[in-house]
């Protein structure tokens, strides 16, 4: 699998609430960070998932940039997203970047940020 096929993977797997799909792009030890600063493990993310905390109900790529160098790769993206965040419905433009590492001929994400775009 290529990069570019994994982030596309990675956003499906977001809008659908596919849990089983974001474990296997996650690796295990990846820390993100909101645009409040909140640093979030994997667990936590797919916690939210889980428990219907968070739900996508629109992501929209953009533009998307990729930086592959042998084992890790960078994906830069703007997407407007909307989602239910704790029952409150919330709207953003969002630049994610990700940075991902192959194990095993698979992309998995191992740091991840998203900012607000003006």
């Amino acid at each position: 699998m290529d990069l570019l096929t994994a982030e596309r993977q990675l956003q499906a797997a977001q809008r659908a609430a596919d849990v089983e799909s974001l474990d296997a792009l996650l690796h295990p030890q990846v820390v993100g960070a909101g645009p409040d600063g909140t640093v979030f493990t994997k667990e936590d993310d797919l916690a939210g998932y889980r428990s219907g905390a968070l739900r996508i109900t629109s992501l929209v790529e953009e533009s998307l940039d990729i930086q592959e160098d042998g084992q890790t790769g960078v994906t830069r993206m703007v997407a407007a997203v909307d989602a239910v965040q704790s029952g409150a419905a919330v709207s953003a433009r969002l630049r994610y970047t990700r940075l991902w590492v192959r194990e095993d001929d698979n992309w998995r994400v191992l740091a991840a940020t998203f900012v607000p775009v003006h």
